[in-house]
């Protein structure tokens, strides 16, 4: 069934960018700071506070979408660069800062969730694929999941495994974004064909 002028249930960029598809209570936050003039200035500490299973160590991805997320926004955004490999913590246990906003937090706070979304599950995919490498050795691997995600999010998927570190990616559109031959084998379906024909 086909929802209002939608054929996906997926957002697009400028409702993104709007902050749309952020949480409502940050919605009457920005209300309540309006309405009781009492907005300050803030400094907004983006950090990891642990990682699965104690791996030790994080690759830093969505940087480049976070970005074009809070341009023109007025605010001003100090990060580490796309791919810095991090610990979440310091030698004493304190956070380490991955990016920093500093502005009126009303100004800003309606783009907390997509931020945190695009940057969480694209480091999250980055630093499995940075595993997976790391196990692979030498040996050649592609990103080839997106066949189980969904479409819309198919490019960042495969955009976080090469940050990662894989070696290439299997769809089409991810290798025209990132100026990259897509790769791949063929399918069952295309063995099962010929195999009816024999």
């Amino acid at each position: 069934m086909k929802e209002g002028n939608r054929l996906f249930y997926t957002a697009n960029e400028d409702e993104i960018k709007r902050g749309d598809t952020t949480d409502v209570y940050l919605a009457r936050t920005r209300d309540i700071l309006k309405a009781c003039e009492t907005d300050k200035e803030v400094v907004a500490e983006i950090s990891c506070g642990s990682l699965p299973d104690n791996w030790d160590y994080g690759v830093f991805a969505g940087v480049e979408q976070a970005l074009n997320l809070l341009e023109g926004y007025p605010v001003d955004v100090e990060c580490l660069p796309e791919g810095t490999v991090f610990e979440p913590r310091d030698y004493g246990g304190v956070r380490i800062p991955l990016l920093n906003i500093k502005g009126r937090y009303s100004d800003f706070c309606m783009l907390e969730t997509p931020l945190l979304g695009l940057l969480c599950q694209a480091t999250g995919i980055a630093t499995a694929a940075s595993r997976i490498k790391t196990l692979a050795g030498d040996k050649k691997v592609l990103s080839f999941g997106v066949r189980r995600m969904h479409p819309a999010i198919a490019p960042m998927i495969d955009r976080s495994c090469f940050i990662g570190g894989f070696d290439g990616v299997s769809s089409i559109l991810s290798g025209e974004l990132m100026e990259i031959k897509p790769e791949g084998t063929i399918p069952h379906s295309l063995i099962i064909v010929f195999g009816d024909q024999v």
